[in-house]
Parts: C-alpha cells; sequence; structure tokens
C-alpha cells in the first residue's frame, strides 16, 4: 500500500483518486475549494465534477497538501496547466522523501516561460523522479470502471514501472512510453485540433472536414516534436489513440467548446457560462506564442488561437477554418 497525493479535485483527478483508492492505496485528493473537499468527506461523491458517481470511502479530501507531502510515496499533480507553476514551486520547497515519485496529469504549458510541463517541473523542483500520464482517458469512463488504456511516459523506465503498479487493475492499463515530451505535446496540441473538430462538426461541415483537420493537426505535432527535439513516434495511445478519443466523442469537454464557439458565442462567454477550464483554449494560446517564438508556422493552432481570442461569426469562423486545414 503507498501513500499517495492527488493534486487537483476536478474530473480527472477525482476518478484518478477513485481509481488508486479502489486499488487499495491511502489517497489524499487535494481540492483548492472547501466545499468539493467537505461533501467528498461527507458523502462521497463530486457532484460538480464526477456527478452520480460514489467515490471509495477510503479517498481523504484535504485542501493543502504541504503535512501529506512529508510522507508520500507519489505525487499526481492533476490541476490546470495554469496553476502547474505555483504548484512546483510549492513542492520544490517543500520536505519530501528522497524516494517520491511525481506524475504530471495536467495538460499544458507552462504559461509564462512556455516551456512543457515536464521540463518546468525539473526546472523548478530540480527533481528528475517523474513521469507523464497521458491518455486516451474520460474521467467518467475510469470512474464507471469501463475498460481503459493509459500512458505513462518516462525517461526512467524503472520508475515508469512503479507508477504503472499503482494504477493497473482488471479495467484499467497503464503502458510504458520511453519520451515524455512526445506524450506531452500530444496532449497538448490534442486539445486544440479537438476544438477544431467541434467546430467543424458545430458548422455541419461534414466529416471529410474533420478528418483534414486532424490530419493537419497531427502533422503540427510532428513538427513541433522535431523543433522540441522529442520523438516522433504517435503511433501509440498518448498520440493516436488520445487523438481519436479527444476528437471523436461528444463526451470531450474540448469537442464541445468548438461545437460552441462554431454557434458564435466567444470564449469568455462560454467559460462564464459553463464555469469549466477548458485546456485547449490555454494551449492554443501557449502553442501559438511558441510558434512564434521558434518560427513554425503552425496553421491550424494559431487559427483556432485567433477564434478564440476574437469575435467572429460562424461564417468567418469557417473560413478561418477550412483556410487553415486546405493550406
Amino acid at each position: 500500500m503507498k501513500k499517495i497525493i492527488v493534486i487537483g479535485a476536478g474530473a480527472w483527478g477525482t476518478a484518478l483518486a477513485n481509481l488508486l483508492a479502489k486499488n487499495s492505496h491511502e489517497v489524499f485528493l487535494s481540492a483548492n475549494r472547501a466545499e468539493i473537499a467537505d461533501e467528498i468527506n461527507r458523502k462521497n461523491t463530486n457532484q460538480k465534477f464526477l456527478p452520480e458517481v460514489k467515490l471509495s470511502k477510503k479517498i481523504k479530501a484535504i485542501g493543502d497538501f504541504s503535512e501529506e507531502l512529508k510522507i508520500a510515496d507519489l505525487v499526481f499533480i492533476v490541476a490546470p496547466s495554469v496553476a502547474a507553476a505555483e504548484i512546483f514551486k510549492k513542492i520544490a520547497k517543500a520536505k519530501i522523501k528522497k524516494t517520491c515519485k511525481f506524475v504530471i496529469c495536467s495538460k499544458g504549458v507552462e504559461q509564462k516561460s512556455l516551456l512543457l510541463l515536464s521540463d518546468a517541473f525539473e526546472k523548478i523542483t530540480k527533481s528528475k523522479n517523474y513521469a507523464v500520464l497521458s491518455g486516451p482517458n474520460f474521467a467518467i469512463e475510469v470512474a464507471q470502471d469501463v475498460a481503459t488504456i493509459t500512458t505513462i511516459a518516462a525517461r526512467n523506465k524503472k520508475l515508469a514501472g512503479e507508477v504503472i503498479a499503482v494504477l493497473n487493475n482488471k479495467n484499467f492499463h497503464a503502458q510504458y512510453f520511453k519520451d515524455p515530451r512526445t506524450a506531452e505535446i500530444c496532449g497538448i496540441v490534442k486539445n486544440i485540433i479537438a476544438i477544431g473538430c467541434g467546430i467543424i462538426e458545430g458548422l455541419d461541415l461534414g466529416v471529410n472536414a474533420k478528418s483534414a483537420v486532424v490530419l493537419k493537426g497531427v502533422s503540427e505535432i510532428q513538427l513541433l516534436c522535431k523543433k522540441l527535439k522529442a520523438s516522433n513516434d504517435i503511433a501509440n495511445a498518448a498520440g493516436f489513440g488520445d487523438i481519436f478519443l479527444t476528437c471523436s466523442s461528444a463526451k470531450s469537454r474540448n469537442n464541445s467548446l468548438g461545437v460552441m464557439l462554431a454557434k458564435g458565442k466567444n470564449y469568455q462567454e462560454i467559460a462564464k457560462e459553463t464555469g469549466k477550464t477548458f485546456e485547449g483554449a490555454s494551449s492554443a494560446a501557449a502553442v501559438a506564442a511558441i510558434a512564434k517564438k521558434l518560427k513554425l508556422k503552425l496553421d491550424l493552432c494559431e487559427k483556432i488561437n485567433e477564434i478564440l481570442t476574437q469575435k467572429y461569426s460562424p461564417k468567418q469562423i469557417e473560413e478561418k477554418i477550412v483556410t487553415a486545414i486546405l493550406k
């Protein structure tokens, strides 16, 4: 039995905490809202993020995680990417066990430095004891014990094996992948591609156009991988598996964002109305900035960022997305 902290009590963090608790580990789930922690502890539910799911009674919801860091064997970081740097700084200042391992589950880029989260983690904490967890996973299906695979990417295969051992059970199977940078790049860009697929769906432009969005997005992933010295191997769960999942289902939060954008709502209105965090939006801004910095032409990512930051009519959005995929 391991002592495990899961930082972030959104849908994915809660589903992971539930999985780990069912696997008989001692799990502390850190929530940044007291009412969510209280509900988890009193009712074993998190209705805001995982409605109608009964959680394991073995989960202990907490607020601040500083004390638990002293005893943790594993820490899963599942907070939104915009909060990642502050969490990394907190970890850097904490007294932790030398054997403690970290798993970066957040998808995105550190906003100020434009570093991949693994690079930001290493720079801030000076630790190389980390792996990257990347899909294909929908939180609700993991919580419902639906058959699922995931990816644990790490340069250190032994470390990855330790993470895989705490996750795996008869319905959940984690697979090893050697390049965490590739897994991260796929995890970042697939959310942007999913927004594009949602836009195509919302505009009723057909499956041909949706396929073109995916193909364009994959080519931009490979361009980024080459420029950032990562492997181009995306024929795996973290690559094509996660791209397929996020781009093909209405359960995808970023896909649904694209559908709403296509109806003429701007991103700020959607974020306010739904109260949800859309990682693809912050990722699009970051990738557009990275493209400018590295002098890369990433038409799809850049156009989707433009759609997210401006107010366009459905006709204007159609012109922009079609232009991006046909270049």
